[in-house]
């Protein structure tokens, strides 16, 4: 995610250009904003010297038709920005839980029981790990599991990691539960914050498989498509050579607001402005052990092993 100071007006245009490689929307508008001025130039051209006495379409025709676009640009920004802030709100809630379950276990485990502080530790964490590439749909995050030997094989072996993690902290709770570690009361109040790990993953989930509908998509991109086509030889005939700015603002505009919408309505992913779920792990690993009062293993301490976020501060 880029990470920047929205206050410093006098360096924000340079940020963009720093930013142009990470960012996929960025990249995507360039293109898309050089195809439409070069069409407007062969368009404008061609209507100024040739077809400029044969029609003429009233600009009025643009203003109503723009309006229309207008409204269904906005509803489209709305609902990847609501996506993204979903994916936010959940992920917020998942730092909320892993340190409610990191006190709740830290005031039920014994001080000298570092086996099973450890464990949880891990898990807490391993969960998180999990989740962040999952949704990434990587299939080679067991490097980044927290566990060692045959548990590390058996949770990077799994299908749905995120669900077998979980199951291995439910396991472990019920051991405690059935040696009389833990009461009744603890044992419910520790599984309610682990269901609300499950409620994350669930939330997720859905807005990672559940992309916009082809056609909502489709039908504003052909919108856009055909209002671009046919603007230059509307404009003409009043701005003439004017046109071609004109239509590169226009299209800067609306195709902008379908490619931001584009990038931000699946958050997961490693985009320049998806969310810093990885950030977030790393957040939640170090609040664990510290809670827990366990030291985090070595080759960990440096946040690199989820940092493939574009970090662009300034």
């Amino acid at each position: 995610m880029i990470n920047y100071n929205s206050k410093k007006w006098g360096i924000f245009f340079i940020s963009l250009f720093k930013t142009y490689k990470h960012s996929y929307n960025m990249r995507q508008l360039v293109r898309l904003i050089l195809g439409s001025t070069l069409y407007a130039v062969v368009a404008t051209t061609l209507h100024i010297h040739y077809l400029k006495d044969v029609y003429h379409i009233d600009t009025v025709f643009f203003s109503l038709i723009g309006v229309i676009l207008s409204l269904f640009l906005v509803f489209r920004l709305n609902t990847g920005y609501e996506r993204w802030w979903q994916g936010r709100q959940a992920w917020g809630k998942l730092v909320n839980d892993a340190r409610s379950l990191a006190l709740q276990l830290n005031t039920i485990i014994p001080k000298d029981d570092m086996s099973r502080r450890k464990y949880f530790s891990r898990h807490i964490s391993n969960f998180c790990t999990s989740l962040v590439w999952h949704l990434r749909t990587d299939t080679d995050s067991a490097k980044y599991i927290l566990e060692d030997g045959e548990l590390r094989d058996q949770i990077s072996s799994a299908n749905h990691q995120p669900n077998r993690v979980t199951s291995l902290l439910y396991d472990e709770m019920e051991v405690m539960y059935k040696s009389k570690k833990i009461t009744d009361f603890d044992k419910q109040q520790t599984k309610s914050i682990l269901q609300g790990f499950i409620d994350v993953l669930g939330i997720c989930e859905r807005i990672k498989k559940t992309p916009i509908p082809f056609s909502h998509s489709a039908f504003i991109k052909l919108f856009i498509m055909i209002y671009i086509f046919i603007l230059p030889f509307g404009l003409a005939n009043v701005f003439e050579y004017l046109t071609i700015p004109a239509v590169m603002v226009m299209a800067f505009a609306m195709i902008g607001i379908e490619v931001i919408s584009e990038e931000i309505e699946d958050p997961f992913g490693l985009d320049a402005n998806d969310l810093p779920t990885g950030k977030l792990a790393d957040t939640i690993r170090d609040n664990v052990y510290e809670i827990l009062e366990v030291d985090v293993p070595e080759g960990f301490e440096d946040h690199n092993y989820v940092m493939k976020e574009a970090d662009i501060t300034h």
